[in-house]
């Protein structure tokens, strides 16, 4: 079986984009596969994110399967059924915002069954997809807790599951976008996973939304292109989350 990329963490803050950068990842997965997505969430959109279908190949938004389990045990049902539920193997699945699946359950020993259950069963699907395409890759999204106490510990638990992680973090600075109208949103994104370097790109909100993505070069950049390995800015939206599982 082809070599499918690493669980994939993504942690921010509120207000910091991680549903629209889920929703991009989706989106950037339906258009260059024709296999389903599988887009898990509390609730459904007010509206598409990130600049909704923008960008996207014909048919992409009709491959993402939206589903939303209310609560810990309509999800933890779900997960057990979503093998009779889906006629194929999905080639991503994404949950949006666990935090709120976990807020009813203190202690991190739930956190880490929903993790390894999340895993099992993108495992699984990838074990069920054909020998010549990839298995099935899995984000998640959480929000940051910021302080000790029961969501600390579940992140520490949910931690162990995923080694590949995105952190958000919302700049300080807000810049005025270009055509005057409103304040555009910044956010920094830092990947982190074994075996590779580390890798940022700066995320910029627009105020109708737009999601735009550039990476920020690293500090040993000598400014020249032949001593850059970063991806050019369109590549930045699938590579942020295609992480690598390693050979």
């Amino acid at each position: 079986m082809a070599a499918s990329a690493a669980p994939l963490l993504l942690l921010g803050p509120a207000a910091s984009g991680r549903s629209a950068l889920l929703f991009r990842a989706a989106l950037a997965a339906a258009s260059s596969s024709p296999d389903r997505v599988l887009f898990l969430a509390p609730r459904p959109f007010q509206r598409l994110p990130g600049g909704g279908e923008a960008g996207a190949a014909p048919g992409a938004l009709q491959r993402i399967q939206f589903l939303y389990p209310t609560s810990l045990q309509e999800l933890l049902q779900l997960l057990a059924s979503l093998h009779d539920i889906l006629p194929s193997s999905p080639s991503l699945m994404v949950l949006d915002s666990l935090e709120e699946y976990l807020g009813s359950c203190p202690g991190p020993h739930v956190a880490a069954q929903l993790a390894a259950l999340l895993l099992d069963t993108a495992h699984h699907f990838g074990q069920k997809r054909s020998l010549e395409r990839a298995g099935c890759q899995l984000i998640v999204s959480m929000k940051f807790p910021g302080e000790a106490g029961d969501g600390a510990e579940q992140l520490s638990a949910i931690q162990r599951y995923f080694q590949a992680q995105c952190w958000l973090q919302l700049e300080t600075q807000e810049n005025r976008n270009s055509d005057g109208q409103g304040v555009a949103k910044l956010v920094r994104a830092h990947l982190s996973q074994p075996g590779t370097e580390d890798q940022e790109w700066m995320l910029i909100f627009e105020p109708r939304e737009e999601m735009k993505i550039s990476p920020v070069p690293c500090k040993s950049d000598s400014g020249t292109s032949s001593g850059s390995n970063k991806p050019p800015a369109a590549e930045v939206h699938h590579t942020l989350f295609w992480t690598s599982s390693g050979p």
